[in-house]
């Protein structure tokens, strides 16, 4: 009970949309009860982490809190919707298999319900559960049509969502149902196929970001900032100029004030975490674009965020390594 009243302070669309994440990975749990858990555990543990951060670091202990409160949510979030998302694309991929045996159950003379649940194979992984479950309400006096419905409102698949509603409105004009699943099958392989062909078309595309993302960007990130190091040391070496010596010119003012060292100086760990947070955010987009190539979602895409990122900061630091290898001496 109190997880669910803590979830009232909580936005209402946030709740909604959990909710919808817990249907759709088969979690029997009331979205208010995990809402509340994910906030008051987010809130303890950003208190955990503010309160390390200005012990050991001194850093102000707001900024880690506010980032955990919202993160641990988000990234909970984040994998209900990809496992909804995987589960989905694999109901889609299963499904003209699944709609030929359903018609074939029904041309041998199986009732709905029956010809339903003897389709629910194991193989077709989530839809096997909802098949089964559409076939007992069926037997316990529901509508064909309101029971398919609901088993489209638990799959996280617009493909999946259209193919239930075909059928149900073929249901409800009275038409021959088994004709309709064979007709619907035979179009989504071929939709399947097309799409696997639109893959292999752009497959190149991801390549070539891929590319970009995880060894051009880390490779002239690298080298910059050894260069940026260079240039540093050896300016640092240059013998000190007495800029008194120097007759006073309004053309002059830049190159004093360069020999003289004044102004703002770019030193080499501001270049190393700037080209880190561009990495990362290099990585992060490409990781969304691929997605939105592969499959159509930008979500898709966030499963390769980390295996971009450790393999881009693999090849900046090497970079970096091999430059100090071979041009040590310049340092």
């Amino acid at each position: 009970m109190a997880y669910a009243r803590f979830s009232s302070m909580v936005p209402s669309f946030i709740t909604q949309s959990f909710k919808k994440q817990l249907i759709y990975n088969n979690i029997p749990m009331d979205e208010k009860k995990f809402v509340g858990f994910l906030a008051i555990y987010g809130f303890l543990l950003g208190a955990g982490i503010g309160a390390n951060a200005f012990l050991f670091f001194q850093i102000s202990p707001l900024i880690p809190f506010f980032i955990t409160l919202i993160g641990f949510p988000f990234v909970a979030y984040l994998l209900l919707s990809m496992h909804s998302e995987s589960q989905g694309k694999f109901v889609e991929k299963i499904l003209p298999d699944a709609l030929q045996l359903i018609a074939s159950n029904m041309k041998s003379g199986l009732t709905t319900e029956k010809s339903l649940f003897v389709a629910a194979r194991p193989e077709f992984g989530p839809l096997q559960i909802e098949l089964r479950n559409a076939s007992k309400r069926i037997a316990s006096g529901e509508k064909v049509e309101d029971a398919l419905i609901e088993i489209s409102d638990r799959i996280n698949s617009d493909t999946f969502t259209k193919t239930v509603w075909l059928i149900s409105q073929g249901i409800s004009s009275g038409g021959q149902i088994a004709d309709l699943l064979f007709q619907l099958s035979s179009d989504l392989e071929n939709q399947n196929a097309l799409q696997e062909e639109i893959r292999s078309n752009v497959s190149m595309y991801i390549l070539l970001i891929f590319f970009a993302a995880v060894f051009g960007a880390p490779l002239l990130f690298g080298i910059s900032s050894f260069i940026v190091q260079v240039l540093t040391t050896q300016l640092n070496s240059v013998p000190d100029i007495d800029v008194t010596q120097i007759p006073t010119s309004s053309n002059l003012g830049p190159i004093v004030g360069f020999v003289s060292g004044e102004g703002s100086a770019i030193t080499v760990d501001f270049v190393i975490f700037f080209a880190l947070v561009a990495l990362v955010f290099t990585t992060l987009f490409s990781s969304l674009t691929i997605g939105v190539i592969n499959t159509g979602k930008e979500i898709n895409g966030l499963k390769f965020i980390i295996p971009l990122l450790l393999a881009a900061a693999i090849v900046f630091f090497g970079t970096r390594a091999l430059m100090v290898m071979f041009f040590g001496n310049l340092v």
